[in-house]
Order: C-alpha cells, then structure tokens, then sequence
C-alpha cells in the first residue's frame, strides 16, 4: 500500500498534463471585416468606367492565401504583431455565380494591420486597372460618348445611340435597340476586329439592361474562313448589371484569328415590344 499512492498521484499527474497537450490552448484570430470594394482608375482615357461588379475577395495573410470570401466578407486571420493581407478582386466568371475567379487586370490591394485578437479590423480595398505591365495589356473602351462601335449584321434592327437619361447609365450616352410586332429581332456586330493573343487572359467587360434574354456570339476569321459560336447568353434584367465575360478559350483555340463580337436577340412569344440598353462596352487582354 505504501507504493501505491505516488503511483496513482503519478498517474493523475500524467492525466493532467496529457490533457494539455490533447487540447492546446485556442489561437484567438483578429477579424477583418470587408464590406464593399472600390475601384478607382489613374487613366481614365484609357481604362473607360469605373463601374464594377466585384462580388468576393481572395485573400492572403503574408502571401498564404487564406481563401475567398463573398461581400460583404469577415475574415478571420491568426496574426501574431504586425500583419499584413494582400486582397484580389473576384469576379463572376462569364456571369455565372458558380465559375468564382480573379479578376487578372486589377491590382492587388496591401494591407497592414496590428492583430487584435477577437476585435474586428475593418478595411475597404482599393483596386485599380493594371497599366504599365509587362506584358502589356490592350484596353478597347466603347462608352458611346464619341461613336457607336456596334452595326447591323442580320435582323430587323441594331443597335442606335441613346442620350436620354432614362436610358444611360453613366455620363451622357449609352446605346439601345428596341424590338415590337414587326421589328422583332436584332444581331449587332463590333465594327472593330480584334486580334486575341491566344493562352493569355482576355475578358470582355458590359453593363447592360434588357426586357429580354439575348445572346453574346464571337465571328472570327479563321484560316481565311468565318466562323461564329456561342459564348453565352445573358438574362433579362430590369435594371443596371455588369458582366465579365471571359474570352480566352476561344483565343487558345482559333489562334491568329481575328474577332468580332456579336449581341443577338429576339422577341420572345407573348411579348409585344422590348428595349436592351448596353454601355461602357469594354475588351481587354494581355498582349
């Protein structure tokens, strides 16, 4: 008997500290709180709008990427001192809220920060169209301030300049077409071609409103034939949204050709008129 109690007391003392060790004690994260984004541009002239439809952020705390994060996003980072998380715009790839992706010609946001553990850190990230890259990117801006760079390519009616305030989306100008009982399709093409590098990031950029669903095809001149394709249509919506559509699959496949871009539409049974409104029509790619 006179053994046995240092035993169990060692045991017991072992239990202890085996619970220790089984459960650490908790890091506590600070909080992040990100609300909204902003994007703002130093070239107007060249980059166009400001508009933007930045639906989540990609994050990384010291360039490890902590993951991606739907607005308004509360991010929790195991911080330790002075931190610092850098902050990549995220899009809805070809406007579609299950194809998430970076956007790639917008900066990266840097934010330092003291851990506050269990307090929330609040940060409004500033992006901005990349400029001066290597290698460098190609803007196209179509604002239809100046001109129009959508013409008739079949159908009833195309596209036409509008400057009523009711129809524009921003500054002064925004181009239209509207449909009815005997006008009742459309198919516009860009006046301009554009040569896509192929393998590179290319997207097309549009705000638009419209009655109806109508569709984005690409023309292109491929190995002296002209070809088209769908690339995706777009839903009807009552008021302003803004699409990315991501342009460079077809580039990888149709090397050296040359593109166009197509917006199609038709009335649909049942309806007796419609009106589709676009602006700050916009094609970007890295050269």
């Amino acid at each position: 008997m006179k053994t046995t109690l240092p035993v169990l007391l060692l045991c017991s003392l072992f239990a202890i500290s085996g619970c220790n060790i089984v459960n650490p004690k908790e890091e506590i994260p600070t909080y992040i709180q990100i609300d909204s984004v902003q994007l703002i541009s130093d070239a107007p002239a060249t980059h166009g709008s400001v508009s933007q439809k930045i639906t989540d952020v990609w994050v990384y705390y010291n360039l490890q990427l902590l993951g991606a994060y739907e607005l308004p996003a509360r991010v929790p980072v195991l911080a330790a001192g002075k931190g610092q998380l850098q902050v990549i715009a995220g899009i809805w790839d070809n406007g579609l809220s299950g194809t998430r992706a970076k956007y790639p010609f917008m900066t990266v946001d840097t934010f330092s920060f003291d851990s506050k553990p269990a307090e929330t850190v609040f940060h409004t990230p500033q992006f901005k169209y990349r400029t001066n890259n290597t290698p460098p990117i190609t803007y196209f801006v179509e604002g239809f301030e100046q001109g129009n760079s959508f013409t008739k390519r079949n159908g009833d009616t195309t596209f036409t300049k509008t400057n009523n305030p009711a129809e524009v989306y921003e500054e002064s100008w925004a181009s239209k077409v509207e449909l009815h009982d005997t006008v009742n399709t459309f198919e516009s093409i860009t006046t301009q071609d554009f040569l896509l590098p192929p393998n590179k990031e290319c997207y097309m950029e549009l705000n638009y409103k419209s009655d109806i669903p109508f569709m984005v095809r690409v023309e292109m001149l491929y190995q002296s034939t002209y070809l088209t394709s769908d690339v995706i249509g777009l839903n009807s919506k009552d008021g302003w949204t803004k699409v990315y559509i991501n342009l460079k699959g077809f580039a990888s496949t149709y090397q050296n050709a040359k593109f166009k871009i197509i917006l199609k539409g038709e009335l649909p049974d049942g309806s007796s008129s419609s009106k589709t409104i676009i602006d700050n029509f916009k094609i970007l790619y890295y050269n």
